[in-house]
């Protein structure tokens, strides 16, 4: 009886050790898996205090420190990945524009010029220049805005770069139609980027 006593502590041991480190691969589950790693241990050295087979103590220490080590570096690899994915959520919601344009592209916008067209039309356009500076193929929406003197909003208008390889540029016009009753207010009108968007 008293042999059962000293040896179910490093029998307990051994089992939470075993279970732990079988889980300790699942993320969400190994929360379990670290208190059982730990608690593997614990047996292990109340056996030990207890005198009990060595044996299995010694394998419910190792099960249980795997069980920790593993149940830590997947949970790390869980946060990188997680971070990894909602930084790449950032940047094609258009949430990370400085980042967008600091990191992943660079936007040359140029002059808006204006040309009397055929019928009387006038023809339009901002030359929008985007080159990727990452070293991977991206796509870019970029949001460009037109403001008056008085800062208020004119008109906005949109460029989308499609598979621009590493490195590669692509110019675009932009406002290539402006009604009317905004061309004035055009002519003298400051432009800046407002969103931008990688994905």
């Amino acid at each position: 009886m008293e042999e059962t006593k000293k040896s179910g502590f490093s029998t307990a041991g051994l089992v939470l050790g075993i279970i732990g480190l079988c889980t300790s691969f699942i993320p969400i589950i190994n929360n379990v898996s670290f208190v059982m790693g730990v608690l593997a241990i614990i047996f292990a050295v109340v056996a030990f205090v207890k005198k009990a087979a060595k044996g299995k103590i010694i394998a419910s220490v190792i099960l249980g420190v795997l069980a920790i080590v593993i149940t830590i570096n997947s949970q790390k690899a869980l946060a990188d990945s997680l971070e990894t994915l909602s930084n790449d959520l950032n940047k094609a919601t258009g949430s990370s524009t400085e980042e967008v344009l600091k990191n992943d592209a660079k936007v040359e916008l140029g002059e808006l010029t204006v040309k009397k067209g055929q019928y009387g039309m006038n023809d339009t356009k901002l030359a929008v220049k985007v080159t990727n500076i990452t070293t991977k193929t991206k796509s870019y929406a970029i949001q460009i805005e037109a403001i008056s003197s008085d800062g208020s909003r004119i008109m906005n208008d949109y460029v989308y770069a499609n598979n621009l390889n590493a490195g590669q540029s692509q110019n675009f016009d932009a406002f290539t139609y402006i009604s009317s009753d905004k061309l004035e207010a055009m002519k003298s009108a400051t432009f800046k980027i407002v969103e931008a968007s990688a994905y």
